[in-house]
C-alpha cells in the first residue's frame, strides 16, 4: 500500500511539472506569436539564430555571428547555407569585412577568416592559438587589432606586438580619427577603458567620471565625441568627452531606454542609437528623444548588441533573440 501510495504521488508530482512546463510554453508561444504580429510596416524579425552578439556587410550579404555561431543571410533576410568548409567556431563575438575582401572571425576558439571560397585559421603565436579573440577591429593603416583575455594583439607589418592591460577581457576596441586605438572590458569586476596615447595606455575608471566600470562600447560620432557606452545588469549608462576633456555622463533621466547602455551607434541620418540590455533601443537627435524601441515594435530581442546600415539605409540588428532588418527611417 505504501509503495502505490509512494508512485500515486510521484506521477501526480510529474503530471503537475508537465502541466506547468506546458502552460509555460503556451504562454512564451502566444507572446512570441504576439510579438509578431505587431512588427512594425518596414521590419523584418529572424529568430532562428537566437543569441547574436555581431553582425556585418560582407559581398552584399549579411553576416551574423552568436552564441550559436557563424549565420548568413542574404537582404531579404532569408538565411543561407554557410560556404563548404565552414569550421565549428564556437562562440562568435565579432566579425569584420576588412578593406581587402576578407572576412574575419574572432570566435571561441582564436580567429579565422574566409578568402576566396577558403577558409583559413591564424596562428595567434607566441598566443596558444586557442585563445578566445574577443574583439577585432583594423585599424588605418591595415592592420589588426585583437582584444584577448587580458590585453591586445597588435598584428602589424612588423609582426605581432602583444600588450597586457590592466583590466579584465578586452571586449571592446576602437579607433578614433586621431588614431588613437581605445581598449575596454566589461569584466563585472576588473572593467575599464583605456586609450593609447604614444607607447603608453591611459586608464580611465569610475574616479574619472565613467558611470560604470563596466565598459561595453566606444564609439566617435561626426562631430568628433567620443561616446563610451557601459553598465552592469541593472546599474549603468553613458559617458562622452566634452571639448575640455572631462567625461560627461547621459544616463536614464536624459531618456535611455535602460540604464546598462550595451551598443551606441550613430546612422547615416546622424541619428544615435542607445541600445540597452534589458529595455530596447532609444533613438537620440541631438540628445533628444525621438523613439524608442522594444519588442512589442518588432524587436526580435531587448538586448540590441551591434547595428549596422547598408548602401540603401536599411538597419541590420544583432539581438539577444534573434536578426532584425528595418527599412524604416527615422
Amino acid at each position: 500500500m505504501g509503495c502505490r501510495w509512494l508512485t500515486r504521488n510521484l506521477l501526480q508530482i510529474a503530471a503537475g511539472i508537465l502541466i506547468i512546463a506546458a502552460v509555460g510554453w503556451l504562454v512564451n508561444f502566444s507572446s512570441d506569436r504576439q510579438k509578431e504580429q505587431h512588427v512594425r510596416p518596414g521590419w523584418v524579425m529572424v529568430r532562428a539564430p537566437g543569441n547574436l552578439q555581431t553582425v556585418t556587410l560582407y559581398q552584399n550579404e549579411v553576416w551574423a555571428g552568436g552564441i550559436n555561431g557563424l549565420f548568413r543571410f542574404n537582404h531579404s533576410a532569408q538565411k543561407l547555407p554557410l560556404p563548404a568548409g565552414t569550421p565549428d567556431f564556437g562562440a562568435v563575438y565579432e566579425l569584420l569585412a576588412d578593406r581587402e575582401g576578407n572576412l574575419w572571425v574572432a570566435h571561441q576558439y582564436g580567429l579565422s577568416y574566409y578568402k576566396g571560397n577558403h577558409w583559413y585559421n591564424c596562428d595567434l603565436s607566441p598566443m596558444n592559438q586557442k585563445t578566445p579573440v574577443t574583439a577585432l577591429i583594423q585599424d588605418r593603416e591595415g592592420a589588426l587589432w585583437l582584444g584577448l583575455p587580458d590585453g591586445v594583439l597588435h598584428l602589424s607589418s612588423v609582426g605581432p606586438q602583444y600588450q597586457q592591460l590592466p583590466m579584465g577581457p578586452v571586449d571592446v576596441l576602437f579607433q578614433d580619427n586621431l588614431g588613437r586605438i581605445w581598449a575596454g572590458s566589461s569584466d563585472p569586476h576588473r572593467g575599464g577603458l583605456v586609450c593609447q596615447a604614444g607607447s603608453s595606455w591611459q586608464f580611465y575608471g569610475t574616479a574619472d567620471g565613467l558611470v560604470h566600470p563596466s565598459v561595453t562600447c566606444v564609439t566617435q560620432t561626426t562631430d568628433g565625441t567620443i561616446w563610451i557606452g557601459t553598465g552592469f545588469a541593472t546599474a549603468g549608462g553613458a559617458n562622452y568627452f566634452t571639448q575640455s576633456g572631462a567625461l560627461a555622463s547621459f544616463t536614464r533621466q536624459d531618456g535611455l531606454a535602460g540604464d546598462k547602455v550595451r551598443q551606441i551607434y550613430q546612422d547615416l541620418r546622424g541619428n544615435l542609437w542607445f541600445c540597452s540590455e534589458y529595455d530596447g533601443a532609444a533613438v537620440f537627435k541631438n540628445k533628444e528623444r525621438i523613439a524608442l524601441f522594444t519588442t512589442a515594435d518588432g524587436l526580435a530581442g531587448q538586448e540590441v548588441k551591434k547595428i549596422v546600415q547598408d548602401e540603401e539605409g536599411i538597419y541590420w540588428l544583432a539581438t539577444s533573440e534573434g536578426l532584425n532588418k528595418i527599412s524604416e527611417s527615422f
